[in-house]
C-alpha cells in the first residue's frame, strides 16, 4: 500500500490495516464508520465496500494524461481528449466519462454486495490517477492523419481511429486511445476513419500512372528525355510519406485556361485520395493553417493566384511562409495566443501541389523548395480522332481505386526510398551539386523510382539519375530560381528613385552610381545623402596594407552606411529592412563579390556610420575590374577611408 493510499484512509476518519490474504485483488481494505441514516450509496463514502477500490491504471478504458489549474486531462476510450474541472468528475461519471460499455465494466470496482456503486470514491480514484500522470505538457506534440516517423524512421499511419505501426513482418494495428497510454512523446489524437491502404501496387500500376501523365503537354526541358510528367510522377509517393520523407518539396503547376491544370491535379489528387483531403480552390492563409495543421499528408490547391489589387500579399502570398516551412525538418510549428491565456500550437508537414494561371512570385527561400510546371494547351483533337477527355475521365476512375494499392506501396517501400535519397544525393555531391539542389532532385529521383521499379540504386544507376535529371537542375540555374538575397538587396537599391531629376525623369540610385563610377562628380554629395559612398583606387598594395581591406582587389567599391535615414526609407516595408546583413550574402556568390566592413565615415551633417563595401565590377555593367583613378570630390571629404 503506497503512502499516498494511507492518506486516503486518514481522509475519511479511519486506518489502513494490513491487506487480508482472501481479499479480492485491486482491493485495499477500509475501515468505515457507517452512517447513522444509512444514507444514498451514490454519495456515501464506502458503506457496504470490503475494500478500498484500487485497481491498475492499465485496466480503465479512459486515459488519464494528467492535470493543471484545478482540471485533469484524461483520453476518451474512443481517443477524444478531455479537459474537466476535477470537482466535477464525480457527476460524469456513468453518465458521460465511464458510459461504454467498458467503462461501466469497469466502474464495478465501486459497487458493493447490494450493487450499490460508491461514486464518491470512484471519483478520487480517477483524479488521483490524473494528478499521478503529471502536469499536463500543452506542448506535446499532436498528431492527426497522415504518416509519421515511428521507431528507427519505419512510418507510422493514423488513420484517424487507428493507428498503424510498420516495420515489422506484420503491421501492428492499434486504437488511438492505446496509443495515448504512452507517458511522452506525441500524443495521435482521434479523427473520422479515413482510408485504409491495400496490397501494395505494382511497378506496372506504377508505369500505368506514368503513361496517363502524358495526356498533358508539358512544357520541353532540353529535349532529352526528362518532362514534367517525370516531375510528377517523382513527387507522388513521397508526398504520400509525410513527416517519414527527409524533404518534402512543393509544385507549381501553371499555364494558360485550355492546358488542364485543375483537370490534372484532380487526377494527381485521385491517385493520392486515401490519404490527401479535397482540393482547396477557395481559402485564406489562417483556413489553410487551420485545415492542415497536426496533418503529415499532400494538400492540393488549385486557383492559386498571385494578388492582383495591390493591397499587399494575397493568401497564396501569404501561405508561401508556411509551405516554406513545411518542407523541412519536422515542418511548420506556430505558436499564439489561446482565449484561456494559453498558447496554441499548430503545426504541419507535408508536400504541397499549387495550380494557378499566374502563379505567386517566389523568393529564393521559397524557389529552394519549389519546382515550377509549365503546361502548354493540350492539341486539339484532329476529326475523326479520340477525345483525349474520355482518356482522362477513365484515368481519374482507374487512379481512385489504386489509391490504396499505391499508398501501401510508399510506406512498404519507405525504407528503400530512404536509401535511395541517400545514394542519390551522394551521386550529386560527387557532381558538384548544392545541398539545397540535392534535396529537391533527389526527392524526385528516389520517389520515380520508388513508383517504378523495385529494387535499390546503384552508385552508378545514381549517376544516371543525376544525368536523367540533369535538364531540371540546368533550367532551374537558367531561370535563376535560386536568388541570393544580398542581390536582391542591392538591386532593391539601384532601382529606388532618388529626389533628383534629369531630362524630366527622377535618376534612380543605380544611374548615380553609374555616374560617378564614370567621374560624374556632380553626385558625390548627392549619394551621400542617400548614405553612399564610393571608394575607387588604382594601387592594390594600398588594399593590401589597410585593415580588413578587400586584399589585393582594386575598386570601385560602393559603400552602404549601416544606418541612415535616406536608407530606412528605401527599405522599409521589405525583406531586406536590415539591409547590412542583407547585403553582406553577397559573399556567398564567391570571392569576387566579398563585401567589406568599414571604420566609421560622414554621410553629411550628423550622420557618422560604419558601414559595408561593396565591389561594383561583378554587379555593375560596364564597371572594369580595376586600374581606374579615384573620383575626386570637389571639396575636400571629411575623413579619409581607412579599412
Amino acid at each position: 500500500m503506497t503512502e499516498e493510499t494511507a492518506n486516503d484512509f486518514d481522509d475519511f476518519g479511519g486506518e489502513a490495516p494490513a491487506q487480508d490474504a482472501g481479499e479480492p485483488a485491486g482491493y485495499e481494505r477500509l475501515n468505515l464508520v457507517e452512517p447513522e441514516d444509512g444514507g444514498d450509496a451514490d454519495d456515501d463514502t464506502g458503506k457496504g465496500l470490503k475494500g478500498f477500490p484500487n485497481p491498475e491504471v492499465e485496466e480503465c478504458p479512459v486515459v488519464p494524461l494528467g492535470h493543471y489549474g484545478g482540471k485533469v486531462v484524461f483520453a476518451m476510450p474512443e481517443g477524444e481528449i478531455r479537459h474537466e474541472a476535477a470537482a466535477k468528475i464525480g457527476q460524469m461519471l456513468r453518465g458521460d466519462i465511464f458510459a461504454s460499455e467498458a467503462g461501466s465494466s469497469f466502474l464495478t470496482y465501486w459497487r458493493d454486495k447490494a450493487d450499490k456503486f460508491h461514486r464518491e470514491l470512484a471519483a478520487i480514484w480517477f483524479v488521483r490517477k490524473c494528478r499521478e500522470a503529471g502536469y499536463w505538457d500543452a506542448n506535446r506534440e499532436v498528431r492527426l492523419l497522415g504518416v509519421w516517423p515511428g521507431a528507427e524512421g519505419a512510418p507510422v499511419l493514423h488513420l484517424g481511429d487507428e493507428v498503424w505501426l510498420f516495420g515489422g513482418k506484420k503491421v501492428e494495428k492499434r486504437s488511438v486511445a492505446d496509443m495515448m497510454r504512452a507517458k511522452s512523446g506525441p500524443l495521435y489524437r482521434v479523427k473520422p476513419p479515413a482510408p485504409r491502404p491495400a496490397t501494395r501496387a505494382t511497378a506496372a500500376d506504377g508505369a500505368w500512372v506514368r503513361e496517363q501523365l502524358d495526356l498533358w503537354a508539358f512544357e520541353d526541358l532540353d529535349g532529352e528525355g526528362l518532362t514534367g510528367a517525370d516531375i510528377l510522377a517523382g513527387w507522388l509517393l513521397p508526398a504520400l510519406l509525410g513527416a517519414v520523407a527527409p524533404f518534402r518539396g512543393h509544385l507549381i503547376l501553371f499555364g494558360p485556361p485550355e492546358a488542364g491544370k485543375t483537370t490534372l491535379i484532380k487526377f494527381m489528387r485521385e491517385l493520392a485520395s486515401a490519404l490527401a483531403a479535397e482540393v482547396l480552390d477557395s481559402f485564406s492563409e489562417a483556413g489553410f493553417r487551420a485545415d492542415i495543421s497536426g496533418m503529415a499528408r499532400p494538400a492540393f490547391l488549385d486557383e492559386a493566384e498571385a494578388a492582383s489589387d495591390g493591397n499587399g500579399p494575397g493568401p497564396v502570398e501569404q501561405a508561401l511562409g508556411v509551405l516554406r516551412s513545411m518542407a523541412t525538418d519536422r515542418g511548420m510549428v506556430r505558436k499564439q495566443g489561446g482565449m484561456d491565456g494559453g498558447t496554441l500550437t499548430q503545426t504541419a508537414v507535408g508536400a504541397v501541389m499549387l495550380g494557378a494561371v499566374t502563379p505567386p512570385k517566389l523568393e529564393s527561400a521559397d524557389a529552394t523548395r519549389m519546382v515550377e510546371i509549365r503546361l502548354r494547351p493540350i492539341p486539339r483533337t484532329p476529326e475523326g480522332g479520340k477525345d483525349s477527355s474520355s482518356d482522362v475521365k477513365t484515368a481519374r476512375e482507374r487512379a481512385r481505386k489504386l489509391a490504396p494499392a499505391l499508398l501501401g506501396r510508399a510506406l512498404l517501400g519507405a525504407g528503400r526510398y530512404l536509401e535511395d535519397v541517400a545514394t542519390i544525393k551522394a551521386a550529386l555531391r560527387r557532381a558538384g551539386e548544392s545541398p539545397r539542389t540535392g534535396d529537391l532532385v533527389s526527392m524526385l529521383a528516389a520517389g520515380r523510382r520508388l513508383l517504378l521499379f523495385d529494387k535499390a540504386l546503384t552508385p552508378e544507376e545514381a549517376d544516371e539519375e543525376v544525368v536523367f535529371w540533369s535538364p531540371l537542375i540546368r533550367q532551374r540555374l537558367a531561370q535563376d530560381g535560386v536568388k541570393n538575397v544580398g542581390a536582391e538587396a542591392f538591386a532593391h537599391l539601384m532601382a529606388a528613385e532618388s529626389s533628383l531629376y534629369r531630362s524630366d525623369r527622377r535618376l534612380s540610385i543605380g544611374a548615380m552610381v553609374e555616374r560617378l563610377v564614370k567621374g560624374d562628380r556632380d553626385y558625390v554629395d548627392v549619394l551621400k545623402g542617400y548614405g553612399l559612398q564610393l571608394w575607387e583606387d588604382s594601387d592594390p598594395q594600398a588594399w593590401e596594407a589597410a585593415r580588413g581591406g578587400p586584399q589585393g582587389r582594386p575598386g570601385p567599391f560602393l559603400i552602404v552606411s549601416n544606418s541612415h535615414p535616406a536608407l530606412e526609407k528605401i527599405f522599409a516595408g521589405t525583406r531586406w529592412r536590415d539591409w547590412r546583413r542583407s547585403l553582406s550574402i553577397l559573399d556567398d556568390l564567391g570571392d569576387a563579390f566579398r563585401t567589406w566592413p568599414t571604420k566609421p565615415l560622414r554621410y553629411g551633417a550628423g550622420v557618422k556610420q560604419r558601414g559595408l563595401a561593396i565591389p561594383l565590377t561583378p554587379l555593375l555593367d560596364g564597371v572594369p575590374g580595376g586600374g581606374r583613378t579615384r573620383v575626386v570630390p570637389t571639396s575636400v571629404p571629411e575623413e579619409d577611408i581607412v579599412w
